[in-house]
């Protein structure tokens, strides 16, 4: 399994909720449809994407930096971290997630990062490169190394497997009696 994710950096600050990722009548819109989500990226944060379909998709950023509490301020909801994917990012790096959100990116197959420190040593358009297995983070325009906080064994399988639902299809159907 390949865990290790870099690409062009979009940087936001501290609490970066659910409603900053897409506008709430979006996630109506859209339904669960990862694709027709990621067209509306960051709308609420950056007025020049505000309505234009796949505008933030098209500045083409993989992965998304930030602060502290990114994704809160909701209820169990998959709406931002599909949006995310959506929108073709690669990795998410965060001083702090909102546990919620954690955990909904990890059942999504979301590779994530928590790495303190990360505001200060990436900028917008840096190209970083993260690996959840050693939670290290590589600036590679910079060259600046962060140690931020690995995956467990099982988030990492969950993610690998693109998320829980397909980790408990496949577990399922190597069970004997199952067909596998």
């Amino acid at each position: 399994m390949n865990t290790v994710f870099s690409g062009k950096t979009y940087v936001t600050g501290d609490n970066t909720t659910a409603y900053k990722i897409s506008y709430n009548t979006r996630w109506k819109e859209c339904g669960t449809n990862a694709e027709a989500l990621g067209q509306w990226l960051f709308e609420p944060i950056i007025s020049t994407v505000e309505g234009v379909p796949n505008g933030f998709k098209s500045m083409g950023y993989e992965v998304v930096v930030s602060g502290v509490d990114f994704g809160g301020g909701f209820k169990s909801n998959d709406h931002p971290v599909l949006t995310l994917k959506g929108a073709g990012i690669k990795l998410l790096i965060a001083e702090k997630f909102n546990r919620i959100f954690f955990r909904n990116a990890i059942n999504l197959g979301m590779p994530v990062i928590t790495c303190p420190g990360i505001l200060e040593m990436a900028h917008e358009g840096d190209i970083l490169e993260g690996d959840i297995a050693t939670g290290v983070v590589t600036n590679k325009t910079t060259g600046a190394v962060l140690q931020g906080q690995p995956l467990s064994e099982l988030a990492l399988k969950l993610v690998g497997a693109g998320g829980l639902l397909p980790y408990w299809q496949v577990k399922l159907a190597d069970k004997p009696g199952n067909g596998g």
